[in-house]
């Protein structure tokens, strides 16, 4: 399958990709893992090299508006997960992405100026609508499942509240885990990551399989 990652501007995007696909490693389903960089920052792609990150996983540059054309999603329990450029700046990159994705992830922090460029952009197309616009374009002729992960949540703020509910008034799916602000996720890049299974993003792995938006190996009952 292939999971698209993406926001509309500076969301700690990468950061969750990242993380996110060292905890599908991790997990006990053992998926493997290929990374797209579909942006032209090429961060995810850099965070990757044996110098700073040394991932268990390859990461290719693809920040393409072809990306539909020149990319095959893998099938079984491998996993495409792409770091898609900013919707804002590139959304010929993210139209094509989505043609492909099996599962789209929207990072957002609680914050009004992150709900605002999500949903009523000033400059730009509410998100809602380029998935919409993409629609016809999928073999399906529909919008690709789309949830919104709410990071750099702080410990008991309304907020995080609040925007869940504003959210699924507009009509996304929100996760029910967040992602916390924390230095040791902040500074993590460029440094190997550890431990992603004892994180958030392994109750993120957990919620993602119990929903179904996950390959899972099938369950033998024992008759005997």
């Amino acid at each position: 399958m292939l999971i698209a990652n993406v926001s509309p501007r500076t969301m700690a995007k990468t950061t969750d990709t990242a993380w996110l696909c060292h905890a599908l490693q991790d997990d006990e389903e053992q998926y493997d893992i290929v990374g797209y960089d579909a942006d032209h920052s090429k961060q995810f792609e850099r965070w990757s090299q044996k110098d700073k990150g040394d991932f268990r996983f390859p990461v290719h540059l693809q920040a393409s508006a072809q990306f539909h054309k020149e990319v095959v999603p893998p099938t079984g329990k491998t996993i495409a997960m792409v770091d898609c450029g900013h919707s804002e700046n590139h959304p010929h990159i993210t139209d094509s992405v989505l043609r492909l994705a099996d599962l789209v992830i929207l990072h957002m922090s609680p914050t009004g100026a992150d709900y605002e460029r999500i949903v009523e952009p000033p400059d730009a197309t509410p998100f809602m609508d380029i998935l919409k616009r993409t629609a016809p374009l999928r073999p399906s002729r529909a919008m690709p499942p789309t949830w919104v992960l709410l990071n750099r949540t702080v410990h008991n703020a309304g907020s995080t509240a609040y925007y869940r509910t504003e959210m699924a008034k507009e009509g996304y799916e929100v996760f029910t885990t967040v992602i916390p602000r924390s230095e040791t996720l902040g500074q993590s890049m460029g440094f190997p990551i550890l431990d992603a299974a004892k994180t958030p993003f392994g109750a993120l792995v957990t919620e993602m399989k119990k929903r179904g938006l996950l390959p899972v190996a099938e369950k033998v009952q024992d008759l005997r």
